[in-house]
């Protein structure tokens, strides 16, 4: 919701003297960041290994992440929210999508950020970033997707089914990368 209704084209929206919605969003961002950070820590808890550059940024973030178990919607709440999204470098993003986590870090994020952005444009992800962390879950994701792929290149005439097929081995060699360099919450942190 935060990448369709951004700020710079939305300003005013939901305006009349309160805070608007964009404060709710901010809520909304940083309890779906505590939902990825407490998730991520059960996962490598639960002996899910974790590769990416930004991997032992991300479970340190995921370490000092706040835990909601339900809040109103209050100025304070909404101040504690600005503050937290304004911390860069900590705050998690689950992006299914594409079939990671991002450590938000403004200096490294390769997709289209606004200077005062403090939250990923998650539909721009692009390959290489250094805020990208997988998990062995991400890297199953991504080989369901290339065999769904694949199954689709069948169907499909020869030039559409070779592009198909290509990105299909895209998706497993990333997650090959994943399997051949992921490591345990402990190996990361130590």
């Amino acid at each position: 919701m935060r990448t369709v209704l951004d700020a710079r084209t939305s300003t005013g929206y939901g305006d009349r003297g309160r805070p608007g919605v964009h404060v709710v969003l901010d809520i909304e961002t940083v309890r779906a960041a505590a939902d990825t950070a407490a998730s991520l820590l059960g996962r490598t808890a639960a002996g899910e290994k974790i590769s990416g550059q930004a991997a032992r940024r991300a479970l340190t973030g995921a370490l000092k992440a706040p835990c909601f178990k339900g809040t109103l919607t209050t100025r304070q709440a909404a101040t504690k929210a600005a503050k937290f999204l304004a911390r860069d470098g900590v705050v998690l993003f689950d992006n299914p999508d594409s079939f990671l986590i991002f450590a938000f870090k403004r200096d490294t994020a390769l997709c289209d950020l606004e200077p005062t952005a403090t939250a990923l444009n998650q539909f721009a992800c692009q390959l290489g970033c250094g805020n990208a962390v997988r998990t062995d879950a991400n890297a199953h994701a991504l080989r369901d997707r290339a065999d769904y792929l694949d199954r689709q290149a069948a169907l499909m005439p020869r030039p559409v089914g070779d592009r198909l097929r290509s990105n299909a081995n895209r998706l497993r060699g990333i997650a090959g990368t994943h399997d051949a360099t992921a490591k345990t919450a402990e190996e990361v942190l130590t």
